[in-house]
């Protein structure tokens, strides 16, 4: 009886020490991109990060979303959900000078978009990230590598299904509250038959209005034919803070999450 006790006291402590150090976050943010001449896209996602422990964070990142495509025929549209992508990252930060930063992610995008209106694949797909990043003094750096392993889950309105995106961040806490953030991605392998391979250099803000309310602006600019012309995104929550290259909340992802939707050539539903 007594080791039954024990057990259960045990699972209890152990229990209570998870709850303790699990954590909720979530935010939104809207934004804008030009495509092309002739294509844009607006959409408000949100972000709910849960973390069960300090070196897991789960996400789910839902989309709506307005596209718009311009062609001889007239303009067409479509509005609605986009693909949903979930994704399970770790990371570990070692207690050494620069606090170097190691983490890897699993990305799945569940088919939630109306493929037959160009606002998904139609399809589940899976994806990997694999990052590392320092912190010396009040800068931020780090460099991360995403892929497809299955599908298309790298595709979105601005980086090729069949490329491997590198991406270089930079940010620098001028004060307590203020981040200045820079970013360069490169997709670099085999371009799609219907996207080729993009660049794009980014820059953005991030302040912290009550801890751990922030507030996000973030832009880039396409440095290629095959890159989008311009990107705009803002956001508002608790979940764009982290050590972790590889979650959806860190500058250039943040912009990836938002048009995150899988669109096909084809937009509306003709």
């Amino acid at each position: 009886m007594r080791v039954l006790v024990g057990c259960v006291a045990c699972l209890v402590a152990v229990v209570s020490s998870v709850t303790a150090q699990s954590r909720i976050d979530a935010g939104v943010s809207a934004g804008v991109v030009k495509i092309t001449g002739r294509r844009s896209e607006q959409a408000v996602s949100g972000v709910l990060e849960y973390g069960p422990s300090s070196w897991l964070s789960l996400y789910a990142i839902p989309a709506v979303l307005h596209v718009s495509d311009s062609t001889s025929k007239g303009t067409f549209s479509s509005s609605g959900l986009g693909d949903l992508p979930v994704v399970a990252a770790v990371s570990r930060t070692f207690v050494t000078p620069w606090s170097p930063t190691l983490g890897a992610a699993l990305v799945a995008v569940l088919p939630t978009g109306n493929a037959s209106c160009g606002l998904g694949t139609g399809q589940t797909a899976a994806g990997m990230d694999l990052g590392v990043g320092v912190s010396p003094g009040r800068a931020h750096l780090s460099a991360d590598a995403s892929r497809s392993v299955s599908g298309v889950s790298a595709q979105s309105s601005i980086t090729a299904p069949k490329a491997t995106t590198l991406r270089f961040e930079g940010g620098y806490d001028v004060s307590p509250r203020w981040t200045w953030t820079a970013s360069v991605g490169v997709d670099v392998g085999s371009a799609d038959s219907t996207q080729a391979l993009s660049r794009v250099i980014g820059v953005g803000v991030r302040h912290t209005l009550v801890a751990p309310l922030m507030v996000t602006v973030d832009g880039s600019r396409g440095l290629t034919t095959a890159s989008p012309r311009w990107v705009l995104s803002v956001g508002l929550g608790t979940a764009f803070a982290g050590a972790s290259p590889v979650t959806p909340t860190t500058p250039l992802r943040r912009i990836r999450s938002t048009f995150s939707t899988g669109i096909t050539s084809k937009i509306g539903c003709r």
